[in-house]
């Protein structure tokens, strides 16, 4: 599944007896295109809430952080509009012990809302909490188990640049000021 995605990222990372820390990256979802049709046969619109992007069937959420053994975090989202009520899903997460994503509905912070569960193949399906919330809010069957699409992750395990010029600087003054005083010590 996702953890099996990430075993290329942990071997060109910092492989180390611990996680390595994730830095940025993105996660595309393959939309499913029977869902996606369905969805908006039924009136529903689907937009990408920044800085996601949407491209064709395919759905990008830049990765904002995590490792790989516990989380990864994203930010943007999509949003749902049908007779004038948008729903926004966004700052999924994504929980590789459990294999399932979740995020915040409408902004809402401080509480997660379960959104997909991951299967085989890295499938995304709708997990029966958010199905049973389309359903209440829209009048629409209930939706659990159905095939969202197919989730990639392109994740950074190493920092950029800059981080590593700071942590550069950071050692040399260390190495700097231990010699320094050393030197003070000698005299």
């Amino acid at each position: 599944m996702i953890r099996h995605a990430l075993l290329a990222v942990v071997l060109t990372g910092a492989v180390s007896g611990s996680a390595a820390t994730i830095y940025g990256g993105t996660t595309t979802v393959a939309l499913d295109s029977a869902t996606v049709g369905a969805l908006t046969g039924l009136g529903y619109t689907i937009a990408p809430v920044a800085p996601a992007t949407v491209s064709g069937l395919d759905a990008v959420f830049p990765i904002t952080g995590g490792d790989t053994a516990t989380e990864i975090t994203h930010s943007g989202g999509l949003a749902f509009t049908d007779n004038g009520i948008t729903t926004d899903i966004t700052d999924f997460t994504i929980n590789l012990s459990t294999d399932t994503i979740t995020g915040n509905v409408n902004g809402a912070t401080g509480s997660t809302t379960p959104f997909f569960d991951i299967g085989a193949g890295d499938v995304l399906t709708l997990d029966p909490t958010l199905a049973g919330a389309l359903s209440s809010i829209y009048g629409i069957p209930n939706l659990t188990g159905a095939t969202i699409g197919t989730a990639t992750i392109n994740a950074v395990t190493t920092p950029e640049p800059a981080s590593l010029s700071f942590a550069g600087i950071g050692m040399l003054a260390a190495a700097f000021l231990a010699r320094r005083k050393a030197k003070s010590y000698a005299v």
